[in-house]
């Protein structure tokens, strides 16, 4: 059954502006599954989006980025070890 989808005039539920739900945006939602129009804006929809980021970010738990003492890189243990990227480490040594 096709349908054929025409451009409808919203009113977004934030700001209150209308907004145009396009012909194209109507069968994308279809393909998709979404029974519902949009109740929001794309600008609204983006603040909404981005506030709930924020608030996730603050609700997750801190990682720590340092290093642990003592630990020392891969490069470094190589470069300790004579390896060089599979060649020996030049040094004063070799004359």
């Amino acid at each position: 059954m096709e349908t054929e989808f025409v451009d409808k005039i919203l009113l977004c539920v934030d700001c209150g502006e209308e907004f145009v739900f396009t012909a194209s945006a109507q069968q994308y939602f279809a393909e998709r599954g979404f029974r519902e129009d949009p109740r929001r804006c794309k600008h609204c929809y983006m603040r909404l989006k981005r506030a709930r980021r924020e608030k996730e970010r603050e609700q997750a738990p801190a990682r720590k980025h340092e290093r642990r003492e003592g630990r020392v890189s891969r490069a470094a243990a190589r470069s300790r070890n004579g390896f060089n990227n599979g060649y020996p480490r030049i040094s004063e040594d070799y004359s």
